[in-house]
């Protein structure tokens, strides 16, 4: 890997990212490192979808763009091209696959030379497009905070912002009735099966933490589409459904003011995991990457679960071995050990 060691001011920085909660809080912390050293800066961040729900997510970090184009806006397109032509330095997202040659082309014409940095995929072009290319190990081993810093580092600027938080305003206020420090977070869904716990784990897992965490209530988030299942789910516990109720920023607030945080694999987790509230993830055999111990780093309240010899291959279409064979009572029980009253 070259390094870029970007000289002088930068005006203008982009980082292009999947439209996933996880995806754009790590690109909240590249672009919050290149704002330290340069406060002048426009900073963007460039999404396929689900635009609305990003800015909601780094609504504190108004200096931060939120840029969706696609095919369905060509003009939208047009007009974000010519504000970012000329950028000085330019990141595409690292992937397990290979990143669609038209967003590489994109960023291409978008970044002043010697300003593209990317990550290895399989393509033929890279060589072609890219001024730097990031080694992107095959099997996840490298945690996406320290290839973040991969291309801070090939663009010259400085590492002073090394801790992946989120601010959100008011924390440590009850939402919605509940008492500060009374209730867990409770989340099963992931968009899909994929990444999600069967209703029947989940009620498991409800078992075993109502016993081991007596008088707490459990807050069960999700999207309106998981509703009735969370209601399923919930039955019979001290439990209250929130699924399909809340915005974005209730829940941010909700997590921040809880005793703690148990999640699938998901945005919710990663917005907890920044907001340093008390997380147990159960994450898949894809998730290695992102719950690493240099991700969050030692000070980090975060306990993981997850049986990846279990599956291979991983399963997308059905629950997955990895999360569906984990030990309930375990998760339960690491809960209780450290999800302290606030």
């Amino acid at each position: 890997m070259t390094n870029l060691h970007t000289q002088g001011t930068i005006k203008k920085a982009l980082t292009f990212r999947a439209s996933s909660m996880g995806d754009c809080l790590m690109a909240k912390h590249f672009l919050e490192n290149v704002h330290a050293a340069h406060p002048a800066a426009r900073c963007g961040i460039v999404v396929a979808n689900r635009g609305a729900m990003i800015r909601d997510l780094l609504r504190a970090y108004p200096w931060i763009e939120i840029i969706e184009v696609n095919r369905r806006s060509p003009l939208a397109l047009l007009r974000f091209m010519r504000e970012y032509w000329g950028s000085d330095v330019v990141v595409t997202l690292y992937t397990g696959g290979t990143l669609k040659l038209s967003t590489k082309i994109v960023a291409r014409v978008l970044a002043r030379r010697g300003a593209l940095i990317g990550y290895t995929d399989k393509s033929f072009f890279n060589n072609f497009l890219y001024d730097t290319v990031i080694p992107l190990p095959d099997d996840r081993s490298r945690a996406s905070r320290l290839l973040e810093l991969d291309a801070l580092r090939a663009g010259g600027i400085p590492y002073t912002q090394s801790e992946l938080t989120l601010d959100v305003p008011a924390r440590g206020s009850g939402v919605r009735g509940l008492p500060a420090g009374a209730y867990i977070v409770v989340h099963f869904f992931a968009g899909g099966k994929g990444r999600s716990i069967s209703p029947a784990k989940a009620r498991e897992l409800l078992s075993y933490a109502e016993k081991k965490l007596p008088g707490v209530r459990f807050v069960i988030t999700g999207g309106a589409g998981d509703r009735a299942v969370a209601e399923s789910i919930a039955r019979g516990f001290p439990a209250t459904v929130v699924a399909g109720e809340i915005s974005l920023q209730e829940l941010m607030l909700m997590m921040a003011a809880s005793r703690g945080v148990i999640s699938v694999d998901t945005g919710v987790a990663h917005i907890a995991a920044h907001l340093r509230v008390p997380l147990v993830v159960m994450r898949t055999c894809l998730g290695r990457g992102w719950w690493l111990p240099e991700q969050y780093g030692q000070s980090a309240c975060i306990r993981q679960f997850s049986r990846e010899e279990r599956c291979a291959p991983h399963r997308y279409k059905d629950y997955p071995e990895c999360i569906e064979t984990i030990a309930m009572e375990e998760v339960a029980q690491s809960a209780a050990s450290f999800f302290t009253p606030v």
